[in-house]
């Protein structure tokens, strides 16, 4: 059975925050937007832990599956003092919660 998409609560503040001006995987700083690992349509949330800044070129590489999770899963953890996993772990759990309510 599957599960319903639960409603997005787009946090805008953060968002703008992780615009960091540079290209957190090739270091560019032209046409940066925020990349969710775990996609928006997976239920995939506005969470340091999900997200980083990607310029145009990363971010479609990153969508054509170009560039593997596990680096950008390291490039967020290196970013937030954790480890791959426990970065990964924390981006599920909070998708896991907002599909259980």
């Amino acid at each position: 059975m599957r599960l319903p998409k639960p409603k997005r609560t787009k946090d805008k503040a953060l968002l703008k925050a992780l615009r960091l001006g540079h290209c957190e995987l090739c270091g560019k700083a032209d046409d940066i937007g925020v990349h969710h690992i775990i996609t928006r349509n997976a239920g995939g949330p506005d969470a340091r832990c999900n997200c980083l800044s990607l310029c145009i070129g990363c971010h479609n590489a990153a969508h054509a599956g170009n560039i593997d999770k596990v680096t950008l899963w390291a490039i967020v953890a290196r970013r937030e003092g954790v480890t791959p996993e426990e970065a990964e772990a924390e981006a599920r759990e909070l998708t896991r919660r907002a599909h259980c309510g």
